[in-house]
């Protein structure tokens, strides 16, 4: 069943309209509402007034807004029609992989340690913000850490574009979307090697050894990296795969 994040009557919707909002199906029948403002200069260079909304009783998330108009990721974008993956441009588009990445993500489809799941932190300003895009709504990401890249603890560069982060919703898994990545990647970089950063979940390893096993021309191109020992940890990924099978 396909879960929605915000309810609410009208498509174009101003927090102001909702200071007592009812009939949300986390909270009372009517409820307060507390607005953090949330700082997105850095990393997504958003400058404009980008705020989270809670219920003040419960502390249940309700929605994130964007000089006050609420950004819904089950909103249909009309200029988002086109079925495939894009990068994220716009500061609509930033606030949407915002929403995915740090409240979707950790909140409704919590990271499972046993698969290697974990939380991801905020992008740096030179990563680059892959969203999928269907029926005009957003419903996933990756995001890549090109080359050249300074790891800030250890002062170390990458030496090629780094898959960082992928998700995507519950409800839109196992249909093919995950298993895009790796071809869109390489489309994205034609030239380099691809890194993808350690630890690799269990669902993206499936989803690689899917991909190197149809084509081999990447096996020696494919590499997983630990950014706190960028040269010692980098290691074919299918030589990870082909000792597993044994």
């Amino acid at each position: 069943m396909q879960r929605h994040f915000v309810i609410f009557p009208v498509r174009k919707r101003k927090l102001g309209q909702y200071k007592t909002l009812q009939r949300n199906r986390r909270c009372a029948e009517r409820v307060r509402i507390r607005t953090t403002r949330l700082d997105l200069r850095s990393g997504l260079n958003i400058h404009d007034d980008v705020g989270r909304v809670d219920c003040a009783d419960g502390n249940h998330f309700i929605a994130v807004t964007l000089n006050d108009e609420i950004i819904d990721v089950d909103d249909i974008c009309s200029d988002r029609l086109e079925d495939k993956w894009r990068e994220a441009q716009t500061d609509r588009d930033k606030v949407l992989f915002y929403i995915l990445s740090q409240i979707v993500y950790p909140d409704f489809d919590t990271p499972r340690p046993e698969k290697f799941e974990s939380p991801y932190a905020l992008v740096d300003e030179r990563d680059v913000v892959l969203l999928r895009w269907q029926g005009g709504k957003a419903i996933g990401f990756y995001t890549v850490k090109p080359t050249g890249t300074e790891v800030f603890s250890t002062k170390e560069r990458y030496v090629m574009p780094v898959v960082d982060t992928a998700y995507i919703r519950s409800e839109y898994r196992n249909r093919g979307f995950g298993t895009e990545i790796p071809s869109d990647v390489v489309a994205r970089f034609p030239s380099e090697d691809i890194g993808f950063s350690m630890p690799i979940s269990s669902g993206m390893l499936k989803i690689l050894r899917t991909f190197l096993t149809g084509r081999k021309e990447y096996r020696l191109r494919f590499w997983e990296i630990a950014d706190c020992d960028i040269a010692g940890s980098q290691r074919l990924i299918w030589c990870r795969l082909k000792k597993a099978a044994l």
